[in-house]
C-alpha cells in the first residue's frame, strides 16, 4: 500500500484530490490529510510516506517552509507542490528544495492523475530494485560467510604449510587476516539427533558467539561449525599461560550454557598452543583427542590436552581375529577385551588403541555386510565413529548392535540363498529337455554364471553339466523302454541336440549303446 500526504488548508480541495486519486489510480493508496504546514510536518515525522502533495500557501507554516524542514531532517520523500501563484521566485525556491513537480491550480484532472500514477510506478520500481539489491547483498554476504567457513575448515584440516598459506591468502582476500600470534583450538561437542541437528548447530553456535565474544576482552575469537554436533573455537592471544588457563574457564562456562539451554550432553577438548595460524591443525587434532576422553565418564566436561597423563605401553589385542567365523562371534568376549583396553589407564595411547580396535572391527563388519549384499552401495555399512559415542556404554552398545546386524544379515542371506537354490534347481528340472546353459540361467535369475555354477556344485554331485547329463540320461532310459519311439527321436526328447553325441554319452554312462540297452531290457 502507498501512503500519500495531502496538505492543503482548503478541506474541499483535499477531499477532491483524495476522491480523484482513489477512483483513478491502479494502486491501493492510503491518504493522510493535513490542514497546514505544521500539521503536515508532524504527520510526515510519524508516518512512513511515499509521496507528499502540498499546497504552497498555508497559514502558520507554508508549503515551502514545511518542505525545507523535511529536507533538513534528511527525508528524501518526493514532493508535488500545488500553487495558485505563477511566481518565479516560489518556483526557484521549490527547485532548490528538491521539489519533484510544481503544478499550477486549477488542476487538470487527467494530467494530475497521470503524473501521480507515474510517481507511484517509479516508487514501486525503486522498491523492487531496493529489495533486489538487498537480496543480492544478503546472498553475497551468505556466499562470503560460506567461503570464509570453508577456507577456515580447510586451514584447520590441512597439515601442509604450503596449502595452509594458500588458505590464509584466500581468507585475507575476504577480509579475514591473521597476525603472527599464539593461537589455541577448542572443540565443543554436543549430542545431536538426526531430527534436531540443524537446530542444535544453530543454537550452540549462537550461544558461543554471544558468550565468548562478550567475555573476550578485545581478543579475537572465531567459532566454526566443524561437523554435526561439533564447533571449533579458535582463540587468539599473546600469552601462553593466559591462553590455557583463562580459556579453560571460558570453555567450561560456554559448554555449561549449551548444556543448560539446549538440554543436551556437552563435552569440550582444548588443544595445545599453536605458535602461528599455519600450525593450528595440530592444536585442533589434539583438541579432538582430548574430547575423546568423555568416554571415561568423569564429572568434568572439559579436558585439556596438556593435562592428559603421559603415554604408557598399551596392550593391543587385535580384536578382529575374534570376529571369525562370523557365525560364532563371541560378542561378550570382544566387549570384555575392549573394556580391558580402557582400564589400562587414562592417557592418549589408551584412547588411540581403543579407537583403532573399534574402527578395525567396524570396518570388518562393514566389509562383511557389503559382501552379504545388505543394502545398496554399502548403505547399511555406515557406523557411528568412536568420537560420537558419549560414554563407554555407548561404545559397547554400538558394537553389539552392529555385530548382531551382521549375524542377522548372514542368516537372512543364507535363507535367501537356500530359497534361490531351490528355485534354480526346480527351473532346470522343469526345462531339462530344452536348451540350457549357465549364461541362460544366470540371465533368468539375475545372477552371474559363476554364482549358478557354485549353487550346482553345492547342491548336486559334480556340478551343472554333470547334473544336466545325468538327468537327461534318466529320461532317455525311460523313453527307450517304449519300443515305438525311434532311438533318434529319444535323443531329441531327452534334451540332446545331436544323436551321435547322445549315443556316445549314453554308452559312457551305461556301458551299452541305446540299441543294446533296448534289446537287453525289452523282451
Amino acid at each position: 500500500m502507498f501512503r500519500l500526504l495531502i496538505a492543503d488548508d482548503e478541506q474541499f480541495i483535499r477531499k477532491g484530490i483524495i476522491s480523484i486519486l482513489k477512483k483513478n489510480l491502479t494502486e491501493e493508496i492510503q491518504c493522510i490529510e493535513a490542514a497546514n504546514g505544521q500539521e503536515a510536518l508532524e504527520k510526515a515525522r510519524e508516518t512512513a510516506l511515499n509521496l507528499i502533495i502540498t499546497d504552497i500557501s498555508m497559514p502558520g507554516c507554508d508549503g515551502l517552509e514545511f518542505i525545507r524542514q523535511i529536507r533538513e531532517e534528511n527525508k528524501t520523500i518526493p514532493v508535488v507542490i500545488l500553487s495558485g501563484y505563477d511566481n518565479f521566485e516560489y518556483a526557484q525556491r521549490a527547485i532548490r528544495l528538491g521539489v519533484s513537480e510544481y503544478i499550477m491550480k486549477p488542476i487538470k484532472k487527467q494530467e494530475f492523475i497521470t503524473l501521480i500514477q507515474e510517481y507511484i510506478d517509479d516508487i514501486r520500481k525503486q522498491k523492487a530494485r531496493t529489495i533486489q539489491e538487498l537480496n543480492r547483498k544478503m546472498e553475497n554476504d551468505r556466499i562470503m560467510e560460506r567461503l570464509k567457513h570453508d577456507f577456515l575448515l580447510g586451514l584447520l584440516k590441512c597439515p601442509s604449510s604450503a596449502e595452509a598459506e594458500r588458505y590464509l591468502i584466500q581468507l585475507k582476500e575476504l577480509g579475514m587476516e591473521f597476525e603472527s600470534k599464539l593461537y589455541i583450538c577448542a572443540v565443543i561437542e554436543y549430542k545431536v539427533r538426526e531430527d534436531n541437528q540443524d537446530y542444535m548447530d544453530f543454537a550452540a553456535k549462537n550461544i558461543l558467539d554471544e558468550y565468548l565474544n562478550l567475555e573476550a576482552e578485545n581478543e579475537r575469537i572465531i567459532n566454526v561449525t566443524y561437523d554435526k554436533g561439533q564447533i571449533v573455537t579458535i582463540f587468539e592471544g599473546c600469552n601462553q599461560l593466559s591462553l590455557q588457563e583463562s580459556k579453560k574457564k571460558l570453555i567450561r562456562k560456554a559448554a555449561s550454557l549449551i548444556k543448560k539451554y539446549c538440554k543436551t550432553e556437552v563435552y569440550a577438548g582444548i588443544g595445545d598452543v599453536a605458535y602461528d595460524f599455519i600450525h593450528l591443525h595440530t592444536s585442533l587434532r589434539h583438541a579432538l583427542l582430548a574430547a575423546d576422553f568423555k568416554l571415561y565418564g568423569h564429572g568434568d566436561i572439559v579436558m585439556v590436552y596438556d593435562e592428559i597423563e603421559k603415554e604408557s605401553v598399551v596392550k593391543a589385542p587385535n580384536l578382529v581375529k575374534y570376529m571369525k567365523p562370523v557365525e560364532n562371534i563371541n560378542i561378550f568376549h570382544i566387549l570384555e577385551e575392549m573394556q580391558k583396553i580402557l582400564n589400562q589407564g587414562e592417557n592418549k595411547q589408551v584412547i588411540n588403541t581403543l579407537k583403532k580396535e573399534y574402527e578395525d572391527i567396524q570396518e570388518y563388519i562393514s566389509l562383511q555386510l557389503i559382501r552379504h549384499q545388505t543394502g545398496k552401495d554399502g548403505e547399511l555399512s555406515a557406523y557411528t565413529p568412536l568420537a560420537r559415542c558419549w560414554d563407554f556404554s555407548e561404545v559397547k552398545r554400538e558394537l553389539k548392535e552392529r555385530i548382531e546386524l551382521l549375524q542377522q544379515s548372514l542368516n537372512k542371506g543364507n535363507q535367501g540363498n537356500t530359497q534361490l537354490s531351490k528355485m534354480i534347481l526346480q527351473y532346470v528340472d522343469e526345462h531339462i529337455t530344452e536348451e540350457l546353459d549357465l549364461n541362460l540361467i544366470a540371465d533368468k535369475f539375475n545372477r552371474t554364471p559363476g554364482y549358478i555354477s557354485t549353487i550346482f556344485k553345492r547342491h548336486t554331485e559334480g556340478g551343472f553339466n554333470t547334473y544336466l547329463t545325468n538327468e537327461r540320461i534318466k529320461i532317455a532310459k525311460k523313453l527307450i523302454g517304449d519300443s515305438s519311439i525311434p532311438i533318434q527321436e529319444i535323443s531329441e526328447l531327452s534334451g540332446f541336440s545331436n544323436s551321435k553325441y547322445f549315443s556316445v554319452v549314453f554308452k559312457k554312462m551305461t556301458g551299452e549303446s541305446p540299441r543294446e540297452y533296448r534289446a537287453r531290457h525289452i523282451r
